[in-house]
């Protein structure tokens, strides 16, 4: 039976010109080999994490393509009337955890700190009695309704005279205001 079935189906696909193709032992083999140890190793991230602030209309997170430049993540967030591109080198291509700030025209953009410069911590502290909205949405959860909130507080109650007077902002709990602490300071 299995004769007969087998001959009737060569004779079928034979008499439609369908051509059989045969294929060797070995071939097979190596269709069905498993994956190698290059295959299965992951590809490197192709995507980065990059938050944007400021004057946008969509602020916030963005995953984007590795080899994207601040120009692509700005179009994302769509830039209001009011920004200024001038101060923001838009070629700059994207690193993961990069935050961009986008200023309002007139703004003066917070002098940027590199890792590498050799000033001592005092010098790249933020004063929170002397920064503005800018640079105060530098440091790490900082973002512009907590910036709002500081400098009406010291509007309405005068400098911060300790570090702990930062309690008194809300969203700045004891977690938060220790992390603030390296980068921070009140005084000159």
């Amino acid at each position: 039976m299995f004769v007969a079935l087998f001959t009737s189906l060569f004779l079928f696909f034979k008499d439609k010109n369908h051509p059989i193709e045969v294929i060797e032992h070995s071939e097979i083999e190596s269709i069905s080999a498993a994956p190698t140890e290059d295959e299965l190793t992951p590809e490197p991230l192709s995507t980065v994490f990059v938050e944007v602030k400021g004057a946008v209309y969509n602020p916030g997170v963005y995953e984007v393509p590795k080899d994207g430049r601040v120009k692509n993540v700005i179009e994302l967030a769509r830039i209001t009337s009011d920004a200024d591109l001038a101060l923001i080198n838009q070629a700059e291509k994207l690193k993961d955890e990069m935050i961009i700030y986008v200023p309002i025209k007139g703004e003066t953009m917070p002098k940027t700190i590199s890792l590498n410069d050799t000033k001592t911590d005092e010098e790249i502290k933020v004063n929170v009695n002397t920064a503005n909205e800018a640079e105060l949405m530098t440091l790490n959860g900082i973002g512009e309704k907590k910036a709002q909130t500081i400098l009406a507080y010291r509007e309405e109650n005068g400098l911060f005279m300790k570090m702990e007077d930062l309690l008194n902002i809300p969203g700045i709990g004891e977690k938060t205001l220790e992390n603030l602490k390296p980068y921070i300071t009140i005084g000159d």
